[in-house]
């Protein structure tokens, strides 16, 4: 019972759905360049320097260029297409469908990035069954979807909203929407998950994800068995945004801090137990064990809690999945096949714009579908575009 009560602490799981303002962060940073997002934390000590920064992510993204040509120059053009196409021919676990737009530099090879990280977590994935697509949302081809064509499927969007030419949400709204249906029209799936252009996911970030959706979202242990939850859902982001990661005055991040110091305390008590013998008074016994939960709370304060978070990838059962108390770009978003129709039909009759935009009005289906929304952190993917801009 306390290793149970612990864990579902640790998790963070809310069953049900609280919309709050959000309360004022006390640690970590959050800035602005132009329109885009920079996606970075920091801990109380470390101080920003920009060139650096700049140089680091030159680098990272040479490097990720680099292996994305290696991959694909060891992998055989028809049998990857063959292989990724006799997937659909049996009903699906999870559905990727990767939505591509022309790139503004389109040498950075975004788009590759993410196809090809998807590919070789389906490829080592054994549990359970995905598939992979493209869906190009461009009204024309480019280069390097035209290269990749010759790897995986690629499905066309139909675009034939005259509105989305001069509206940035109203696109949005369109391209998610049909390459939802493309890919309903393509397999039979259990889940959906739609990941923009510009987000490379995690290694080994597949199996992990199928596991949290079906252990924890579709189903729930009930004394010792796995059953299917009684209530649906509506959807899972899979990023966490930068704001909703730090530490504020909440009771779940207080239950958290708690945790750490029953963890920290306890390990100096069997410690310094294992060292100084029975022989060691009990006044130095709650000593030790005051200053290793003392310890672990300082810790985790200093650093940040982006840098503890990143403790839950080590299971999937560690990983958090709560209600967002505001809504959330979409980026990289995953849906049950059960709630879709509804969805699109309610989709279809709104119009977005900028004082209306997109993300808002998916979030607004929580309340309109009366099913709860979800975000999971540690994040599955990462933004890898230059100055990225949430859409």
């Amino acid at each position: 019972m306390v290793c149970t009560f612990i864990l579902s602490v640790w998790s963070g799981e809310e069953t049900e759905p609280c919309r709050c303002k959000m309360q004022e962060n006390m640690m970590g940073r959050m800035t602005l360049r132009g329109n885009g997002l920079v996606d970075k934390i920091y801990s109380l000590f470390y101080q920003e320097d920009p060139l650096r920064n700049q140089e680091v992510e030159v680098v990272k993204r040479e490097h990720r260029r680099r292996g994305v040509k290696e991959y694909l120059q060891e992998t055989d053009e028809h049998e990857s297409l063959s292989f990724h196409r006799s997937l659909f021919k049996e009903p699906l676990d999870n559905l990727i469908v990767v939505i591509a737009k022309q790139p503004q530099h389109e040498e950075d090879k975004l788009l590759s990035q993410s196809v090809t990280e998807v590919d070789r977590n389906i490829r080592f994935q054994r549990l359970y069954h995905n598939g992979l697509v493209i869906c190009n949302a461009s009204r024309t081809s480019f280069e390097e979807l035209r290269q990749l064509s010759d790897f995986y499927p690629v499905v066309q969007a139909e675009n034939t909203t005259t509105w989305k030419l001069f509206n940035k949400e109203e696109t949005i709204r369109h391209d998610f929407m049909d390459c939802i249906r493309q890919g309903q029209r393509l397999a039979k799936f259990k889940y959906l998950t739609l990941i923009r252009d510009v987000m490379v996911p995690y290694s080994g970030f597949l199996e992990t994800l199928n596991q949290l959706l079906n252990l924890r979202l579709t189903h729930e242990t009930v004394r010792g068995e796995l059953v299917e939850r009684g209530t649906p859902w509506l959807f899972l982001h899979l990023h966490e945004p930068v704001p909703l990661r730090q530490y504020d005055l909440s009771g779940e991040c207080l239950w958290e801090l708690l945790l750490l110091a029953i963890t920290g305390g306890l390990l100096f008590y069997t410690v310094f137990r294992y060292l100084e013998g029975p022989s060691l008074p009990v006044f130095m016994r709650i000593t030790y064990t005051f200053y290793g939960a003392l310890y672990f709370v300082t810790f985790a304060v200093v650093v940040g809690r982006p840098y503890i978070t990143e403790l839950r990838r080590f299971a999937a059962c560690f990983y958090r999945v709560y209600d967002p108390p505001e809504p959330i770009h979409f980026s990289a978003i995953t849906f049950p096949s059960s709630s879709l129709q509804p969805l699109l039909q309610q989709l279809s009759t709104l119009r977005c714009s900028l004082y209306s935009p997109f993300h808002e009005a998916l979030d607004h289906m929580v309340n309109t579908l009366e099913c709860p929304g979800f975000v999971a952190s540690p994040s599955f993917v990462s933004y890898a575009v230059r100055n990225p801009v949430p859409s």
